[in-house]
């Protein structure tokens, strides 16, 4: 045995001290009464009065609250295994650390602010992977996804300019690299978290890389660093860098670029300017709210179960019992048989009462959800009977709740699912309802056939449930309106292709006539150029005589110096910025 609240038990020394004075206090009455009269004055004075019955009552709540220090403390006996499911989305942060990150428009520095934000990003996430990708001129895996979020501090803390071996800024790497880390194996929700401060440096292409990710499902969330006039980049020298022409190199945000990349990725983009990543807002709304978890890791779990009650119905009939315990004599019969009917009813009604407890241990949130369920908060209900479930997953009551929650909520899939498990109980009363709630969500979700179907099952098996009769009807009724709706429809869409090929034939037929007529036209415009060109003028072959010298002369020229006219012509290149 052990204990959920292990640091409950130092009441067990209020138990101790609580009996300590209720010892003295008896003892120092009867002292007191002793002083005052003998014992035969005392009867004739007091015949009511019995110290044997304050004992009673006194070693009666001494052990009442000893049980109930012992209940609060939660005592765990016997475990169940339960499946336990860890769900979750896949997160790659990718981090800029090139020089301009050194920039101190954002205090301390961009990069410093910037792992600060991260760091306080993993306090929130839970049951969310995170990676973390490193980038300058080139991308590398900093840390691939986990759950250790200790470890992954481990890695961000050495990220530097100078960890990476080339220079520059190379977001479409970035990206790339962030795609290839993503499990493949694994189908869960991903997304990336891009943290820049400048524009792209490298000949790659961002927008490729975007579409990349969008077409494996996975969501860009873009967060530029830096001021709207952006700052010097400190140089590994001292001073500022520079350009070659010596001009000083200020880094600004390429807002465009970025917002053009969040929107290709279906993600969002957030200007930081005086530090603020904001990267709650886009954990909360665009990643939690928006992305659907999926199972990251399952896993059986042994589950102890609290036995509080055990210990906390003693306590309830010890304390009851010296409530009613007087300490005169004359109720002594009356106290006799109320005790004994308190314990007969209490060895009796053990189990049935164990049960009640356990229903009062889940009761809270079926209370809960009942109350939320009156007051139209159907989610709500849903939630709380949900919660009931897992406390009692062998109950199905839980799962006719969880039904009945969902159909009021429209949702028709997940009220059939418990329905069903609904119907595996014992209890013939909750099946019958459970299969009449099976037949009209069926009827909800169009499925008219299987709903009717579902009612004539249910009355081979309950053949005076009018409710069933009046549904089954309706829905029949229906079933054959939409038949000859359908019908109807089918005669229209035939009448309309009919009238669609009559069209269509005297269309063709009137193509075919001015295509005839064209045709003719042309015929007699050709012989009518056919006898001018029989009389060529002599000018005519002298120019085409000329034209040929020409091209002859244009070749001859290439004879001279062979291959120089393929030779291409040599630009000054730009030297990839470094920053």
């Amino acid at each position: 045995m052990k204990f959920a609240y292990p640091d409950i038990l130092f009441l067990l020394w209020v138990v101790v001290i609580a009996a300590g004075f209720i010892i003295y206090g008896i003892k120092k009455q009867k002292k007191i009464i002793q002083k005052f009269a003998s014992k035969s004055a005392l009867y004739s004075i007091a015949p009511e009065l019995s110290f044997k019955r304050k004992w009673i009552k006194g070693l009666l709540l001494i052990f009442a609250l000893l049980f109930l220090s012992i209940a609060m403390a939660g005592p765990l006996i016997g475990f169940r295994w339960e499946k336990i499911e860890q769900k979750g989305v896949d997160i790659m942060i990718a981090l800029d650390c090139s020089r301009s990150m050194l920039c101190q428009d954002i205090k301390p520095s961009r990069l410093k602010r910037a792992k600060r934000e991260i760091y306080d990003l993993l306090k929130i996430i839970q049951s969310d992977r995170t990676g973390l990708v490193a980038f300058a001129g080139q991308a590398i895996l900093q840390c691939p996804l986990t759950l250790d979020h200790n470890a992954f501090n481990i890695f961000l803390d050495v990220l530097a300019p100078d960890y990476l071996p080339v220079g520059g800024t190379d977001i479409a790497g970035a990206i790339t690299t962030c795609i290839n880390s993503f499990e493949t194996d694994i189908d869960s929700s991903k997304a990336i978290i891009l943290i820049t401060d400048g524009e792209e440096t490298a000949d790659n292409s961002v927008i490729e890389a975007a579409k990349q990710a969008a077409k494996a499902g996975i969501k860009i969330f873009c967060i530029g660093v830096g001021a709207k006039d952006g700052a010097p980049v400190p140089d590994q020298n001292g001073g500022f860098k520079k350009d070659h022409n010596g001009n000083m190199i200020i880094s600004k945000v390429d807002k465009k670029g970025l917002q053009k990349l969040a929107l290709i990725g279906n993600g969002k983009y957030v200007q930081s300017v005086t530090g603020d990543m904001d990267l709650n807002e886009i954990y909360y709304k665009g990643i939690r709210e928006n992305m659907e978890k999926k199972t990251l890791k399952s896993f059986r779990q042994k589950v102890w179960e609290n036995r509080y009650q055990w210990l906390l119905f003693p306590c309830i009939l010890l304390l009851f019992a010296e409530i009613i315990i007087s300490s005169k004599k004359k109720t002594d019969n009356f106290l006799i048989i109320l005790v004994s009917l308190i314990i007969v009813f209490a060895t009796n009604s053990g189990i049935s009462y164990a049960g009640v407890i356990n229903s009062i241990n889940i009761g809270s949130d079926v209370k809960q959800g009942i109350k939320a369920f009156k007051e139209q908060n159907y989610k709500k209900a849903e939630k709380k009977f949900i919660d009931a479930q897992l406390k009692d997953p062998n109950n199905g009551k839980h799962y006719y709740n969880i039904g009945t929650a969902a159909y009021k909520n429209k949702d028709y899939d997940s009220a059939l699912k418990n329905f069903k498990k609904a119907m595996e109980t014992k209890d013939q009363k909750l099946k019958h309802k459970a299969l009449f709630n099976i037949g009209d969500t069926q009827y909800r979700s169009g499925d008219l056939e299987q709903s009717i179907k579902t009612f004539e099952a249910l009355l081979k098996e309950h053949p005076l449930d009018k409710l069933a009769k009046e549904n089954l009807k309706f829905i029949k009724k229906k079933l054959l309106e939409k038949k000859k709706q359908k019908g109807k429809k089918k005669q229209k869409k035939n009448k309309k292709n009919k009238d669609k090929n009559k069209d269509k034939d005297k269309n063709k037929n009137k193509d075919k006539d001015k295509q005839q007529d064209k045709h003719q036209e042309k015929n007699k415009q050709q012989q009518k150029k056919e006898n001018k060109a029989e009389k060529p003028k002599q000018g005519q072959k002298k120019k085409k005589k000329k034209e040929k010298s020409g091209k002859q002369n244009m070749l001859n020229r290439l004879s001279d110096k062979p291959g120089k006219a393929m030779m291409q012509t040599l630009q000054r290149q730009q030297v990839k910025k470094d920053w």
